[in-house]
C-alpha cells in the first residue's frame, strides 16, 4: 500500500464490512457504539470567533476610555499617551541623521516653479522629491506636506499632480516625496520592465514583514521619511513654520493619519480616502479591515488602540477627513464608510471638549477611489480657510501635463540605479546588526521566548475528547480533539499499535499540510508502530480543518488575502499566530500527559516546514519534548532580513522577535535534549550548505545537535529508534 488513497479505500470497505447487515449485532453493541462516534466539527470558526470576543473587548475598553473624557485637560492627557504608544508600535523615533539635500534639476512654468530635490531620510536611504513653489506668494508661504497614495508612479501620479499644482498656483509650497516602492524608489526592480515586481502595496510588504522581525516597520520608514521631508521643508526661506498643513490620498491618506498623531509641527491636515475605518468596529467580522504592512497599527488594540486614535491625537487642530461610499468592501473592508462615519462622530465628540467642533469636518464623494475634482475642491477649501484666512481662490485649472522622464530627480528614473545607496532591506539588516551589536550575545530565557510569543498560562484543567476509534491491520486509530485555549479545538489522530499492553513511546507531529498527511505515508507509520511508537499528529491552528473562514462579508476586498488578513488582525492584538501555533504544540504534550497508553518520559516532537517554528518554540519551553526533528525548517530568521528574495507567510513572525534572539539561541533552549536538523533551508527555501549551517548553530556540549541531509523516511525511523533506545536515558 503506497499512497493515502488505497489505504482509504481499504479503510472504508472495513468500515463498510463493520456495520454490514450480518455484522448488525456486533455494531450495536455498547463497545462498538462507542467506537465510532463520528461529528461535523466546524474548526475553522473557533479562531475567528476567539478573535471575535478579543477585539469586542479591545473596543469596550477603547470606547469606555473615550466616554469617560469630559474635560479638554483629560483629553490632553489621553491624547499623549496615544502619541507615546503610536511610536512603540510603529518601532520607535529612529536618529535625525543629516539630510545632505541636493536639488537635481528646475521646471520652471509661469505660476510655479518645481524643484527637484533628493534628500536622505535615513543614511545612504535616498527620497526623491518635489517641491513646488510658487511665484506670486508672500513669503514666507504656507506649505503643504504630501505623503503619497499607492500609485506606481509616485509623485508623478497624474491627480497628485494636479493637486500639488493648483495648491502652488493658490500661494502654497507643497513638498511631495516618493515612498519606498514607488515612483523613483523601487525597491524590486524589474531590469527587463523597468517595473516593480510587486506593485507599490507589494513592496511594501515585501520588506515590511522582515522589519516586524527587529520590531520595525514599513510605518516607520514612511513615517520617517515624512519628518525628514518636513525638517528639510523648514529649512527652506520661502515657508512659514507656523503654517504647516499635510494632505495625502489613500495610502498617503493613512500616513497623514500617522503624521496627525506623530508630527505637532503639523497645523492643519486633509486625510483623503485614508484608512479611517476602526479594526474593532461596530460590526466587527474577521478578519476585519486588515490593509498592507504600513496601515496596521501592531499590538494596538492589545492596547485598545485604533485608527481612529491617530486623527483624535490632532485635536483640536483643523482636520478634514475625506472619502467615497465606492471604497466599501473594494479598496477596504465592507464597513468601511460606517466605520468612517463612527470615527467622525468620535472626533466631534472630542473636538467639542476643546470648543472647536468647526475645525472636524468629514465630506463624502461618490466617485471612485482617486484623488477626485470634490476631493481636490475640498482640499483646497481647507487649506484656504485655515492657512491662508481665505484669501485664495479654490478653482481648479487644469493639469500641466509633462513627459515623466522629465519629472525625474535621478538621471534613470531609479536611485538604486542612479545612485546606489540601500534598500529598505539592506536597513532592516543593518538594523539587525546594530541591535545584536548592542546586546553582545546575551542569551534568551524562557521567560522572554514566552512573552515575545504571547504564550498564555498553562491552563488547571485541559479538555479533551475521542471523536472515533477503528482499527486497520494491526493499528488502531483514534481521532480526537482538544482545547488548547478556551473555544479554539485542535483536532488529531492518535495511531498506536493494536497489540499495545503498556505504554508507549510517542511521537508528536506538526506537518504544515495538515494532519491528515500522515496516511499518505502508512508504510512509514506500520514500521513505526512495530517498532513499538504510537503517533500523535494534529493540526496547528490555522492548518489543515483549522484553516480559518473566509467571512460572509467584502470578498473583492479580501481577495486571496485572508490568510495574511488573519495574520495581521492577531499581531495587532498582540498575539502572533506563531506563539498560539506554539500554546497547541504545548497543549498537545498535556493532551498525552492525560493518556494512560503514552510513556510520558519518552515523548519526541517531528515538524516539518513552518510548522517546526513552533515545534522549536514550544521544545525550548516545555522539556516533556524529550527529542527534537525538524525538517526541511527555516535554519535562521536573520537570513530573511537579509536577504532581498525570501520566502516565509507573514503568520511565522512574531513582533521584535529576532531583536532578542535567533532560532539557534532558541534552539540553545532544548539542550541537553537531542536536535536533528534535518535538510534546513536558507531564505528562499534552499538547501543550506553545511558550513552555512556550523557558522549558525556553533558547537555546544549542553546541546546534542545532529545535522543531517537525506531522505526523511529513513532519518525519522533512524531518529525515532534511537530516541527509544539510547538519547531518552539523559537528563
Amino acid at each position: 500500500m503506497n499512497s493515502r488513497r488505497e489505504f482509504l479505500e481499504v479503510s472504508s470497505l472495513a468500515f463498510a464490512n463493520l456495520i454490514a447487515p450480518n455484522n448488525l449485532a456486533a455494531a450495536q453493541t455498547p463497545a462498538a457504539q462507542s467506537a465510532a462516534v463520528f461529528r461535523l466539527n466546524d474548526y475553522w470558526n473557533d479562531l475567528p470567533n476567539r478573535m471575535i470576543a478579543q477585539v469586542n473587548a479591545a473596543r469596550t475598553t477603547r470606547k469606555a476610555a473615550l466616554a469617560a473624557l469630559q474635560s479638554s485637560a483629560a483629553a490632553d492627557e489621553r491624547l499623549a499617551m496615544v502619541r507615546s504608544r503610536v511610536w512603540d508600535l510603529i518601532g520607535g523615533k529612529l536618529p535625525e541623521t543629516p539630510l545632505n539635500p541636493k536639488t537635481t534639476g528646475t521646471i520652471d512654468r509661469p505660476a510655479y516653479r518645481i524643484e527637484k530635490i533628493i534628500f536622505e531620510s535615513q543614511p545612504e536611504f535616498y527620497v526623491t522629491a518635489h517641491l513646488y513653489l510658487p511665484k506670486s506668494a508672500n513669503k514666507p508661504a504656507p506649505a503643504i506636506l504630501a505623503p503619497l497614495g499607492h500609485a506606481p508612479e509616485g509623485k508623478c501620479y497624474p491627480s497628485y499632480q494636479t493637486v500639488f499644482q493648483n495648491l502652488a498656483r493658490q500661494g502654497f509650497v507643497v513638498f511631495a516625496f516618493d515612498p519606498p516602492g514607488q515612483g523613483e524608489r523601487l525597491q524590486y526592480l524589474d531590469p527587463a520592465t523597468q517595473k516593480s515586481r510587486f506593485g507599490p502595496t507589494g513592496e511594501h510588504d515585501r520588506f515590511g514583514w522582515p522589519a516586524l522581525l527587529i520590531g520595525s516597520s514599513t510605518t516607520q520608514f514612511e513615517v520617517w521619511d515624512g519628518i525628514r521631508g518636513l525638517d528639510y521643508l523648514l529649512t527652506r526661506p520661502e515657508v512659514d513654520p507656523a503654517r504647516i498643513g499635510c494632505c495625502g490620498h489613500s495610502g498617503g491618506g493613512t500616513q497623514t493619519m500617522y503624521l496627525c498623531a506623530l508630527e505637532p509641527r503639523i497645523k492643519a491636515a486633509v486625510c483623503v480616502e485614508g484608512h479611517t475605518e476602526n479594526l474593532a468596529g461596530a460590526d466587527y467580522q474577521p478578519p476585519g479591515a486588515y490593509a498592507d504592512a504600513e496601515q496596521n497599527m501592531i499590538g494596538g488594540l492589545k492596547l485598545a488602540l485604533d485608527r481612529g486614535d491617530l486623527l483624535a491625537a490632532f485635536a483640536p487642530k483643523p482636520l478634514l477627513i475625506c472619502y467615497t461610499t465606492n471604497d466599501n468592501g473594494t479598496t477596504y473592508s465592507a464597513h468601511y464608510v460606517a466605520g468612517t462615519e463612527e470615527i467622525g462622530a468620535e472626533l466631534r465628540s472630542l473636538y467639542s471638549l476643546y470648543g472647536a467642533a468647526e475645525k472636524v469636518r468629514l465630506f463624502t464623494s461618490p466617485l471612485p477611489h482617486d484623488y477626485d475634482y470634490l476631493h481636490r475642491r475640498s482640499t483646497y477649501e481647507w487649506f484656504n480657510k485655515w492657512l491662508l484666512n481665505g484669501q485664495s481662490s479654490s478653482e481648479e485649472t487644469p493639469l500641466d501635463l509633462a513627459p515623466e522622464a522629465s519629472l525625474w530627480c535621478t538621471s534613470s528614473g531609479q536611485v538604486l540605479t542612479s545612485l546606489g545607496g540601500r534598500a529598505a532591506f539592506q536597513v532592516n539588516h543593518d538594523r539587525l546588526r546594530s541591535i545584536k551589536s548592542a546586546a553582545n550575545g546575551q542569551p534568551v530565557d524562557k521567560a522572554t521566548l514566552q512573552s515575545l510569543l504571547a504564550i498564555p498560562p498553562k491552563p488547571t484543567h485541559l479538555s479533551a475528547t475521542s471523536l472515533s476509534t477503528t482499527t486497520y491491520g494491526k493499528v488502531t486509530i483514534e481521532g480526537f480533539e482538544f482545547a488548547s485555549e478556551p473555544g479554539i479545538r485542535i483536532p488529531g489522530w492518535f495511531l498506536k499499535p493494536a497489540s499495545l499492553t503498556s505504554p508507549s513511546p510517542v511521537i508528536l507531529i506538526a506537518d504544515d499540510e495538515g494532519k491528515d498527511r500522515l496516511f499518505d505515508q502508512w508504510p512509514l507509520v506500520e514500521q513505526l508502530t512495530i517498532a513499538g511508537f504510537a503517533i500523535c499528529t494534529i493540526d496547528l491552528r490555522t492548518i489543515g480543518v483549522t484553516r480559518p473562514r473566509l467571512p460572509s462579508a467584502g470578498p473583492d476586498f479580501y481577495g486571496f488575502g485572508v490568510e495574511l488578513a488573519y495574520t495581521l488582525v492577531n499581531l495587532s492584538l498582540g498575539s502572533p499566530l506563531l506563539g498560539q501555533q506554539t500554546c497547541d504544540v504545548l497543549r498537545a504534550l498535556d493532551y498525552l500527559e492525560t493518556r494512560d497508553d503514552v510513556n510520558k518520559s519518552r515523548i519526541s516532537l517531528f515538524a516539518s516546514g513552518v510548522s517546526g517554528l513552533p515545534a522549536l518554540a514550544a521544545a525550548a519551553l516545555d522539556a516533556r519534548v524529550r527529542s527534537l526533528f525538524l525538517n526541511r525548517t527555516l535554519l535562521t530568521y536573520e537570513s530573511i532580513v537579509a536577504s532581498k528574495e525570501y520566502h516565509l507567510p507573514p503568520s511565522a513572525i512574531a513582533f521584535g522577535l529576532l531583536a532578542k534572539c535567533d532560532l539557534p539561541e532558541i534552539c540553545a533552549l532544548v539542550a541537553p535534549r537531542p536536535v536533528w536538523l534535518v535538510n534546513p533551508v536558507g531564505a528562499q527555501g534552499d538547501p543550506v550548505p553545511l558550513t552555512e549551517i556550523q557558522a549558525s548553530y556553533p558547537a555546544s556540549e549542553k546541546l546534542s545537535l545532529r545535522v543531517q541531509p537525506g531522505p526523511l523516511d529513513t532519518l525519522l525511523l533512524e531518529w525515532a529508534k534511537k530516541s527509544q533506545s539510547q538519547l531518552f536515558t539523559k537528563n
